[in-house]
C-alpha cells in the first residue's frame, strides 16, 4: 500500500538540519544529516522536497525571515553539492512563524533553529 504524503512526511524520512545561533553555516553534524539525506533522495529519484528555514523567536519578524532565507538556501546548496538536482529543491524562509518549541530557553530555542524538510512530490 503506497503512502500518502502527510504519512510519508509523518515518518520523517529526512531529518532536519541545526545551526547555531544567527548563522546558516552549515555544521560538521548538519553535513552528515544532509550526506543522508542526499541518499534518501538518490534511492527516491522521482521525489521533491521543500527545505524550509527557520528561527527562534529572537530577533525582528524581517531579520528572522532573512536568516531563514539564508538557512534554506544553504541547505539546498549543499544537498546540489553532493549531487541532487536543484530542481528537486525548493527553499524557503518560514522565519520565527513555526516554531518546533515553545518555550524561552536555549534547549528549545536551538531546536527551533532549523532547516526542515518537506517531501512535496513522491
Amino acid at each position: 500500500m503506497r503512502m500518502t504524503l502527510d504519512e510519508l512526511n509523518a515518518t520523517a524520512p529526512l531529518l532536519p538540519v541545526f545551526f547555531n545561533y544567527d548563522e546558516s553555516e552549515i555544521l560538521p553534524a548538519g553535513q552528515t544529516t544532509l550526506q543522508q539525506n542526499a541518499e534518501w533522495m538518490r534511492r527516491w529519484p522521482s521525489t521533491r522536497v521543500r527545505v524550509e528555514g527557520h528561527c527562534d523567536e529572537r530577533g525582528t519578524n524581517e531579520y528572522n525571515l532573512a536568516l531563514g532565507d539564508s538557512r534554506a538556501a544553504a541547505v539546498r546548496d549543499y544537498l546540489v553539492s553532493l549531487g541532487i538536482d536543484a530542481s528537486r529543491i525548493t527553499a524557503v524562509s518560514r522565519g520565527e512563524e513555526s516554531p518546533f518549541c515553545m518555550e524561552e530557553h536555549e534547549g528549545c530555542w536551538s531546536r527551533n533553529r532549523r532547516g526542515h524538510f518537506v517531501v512535496i512530490v513522491k
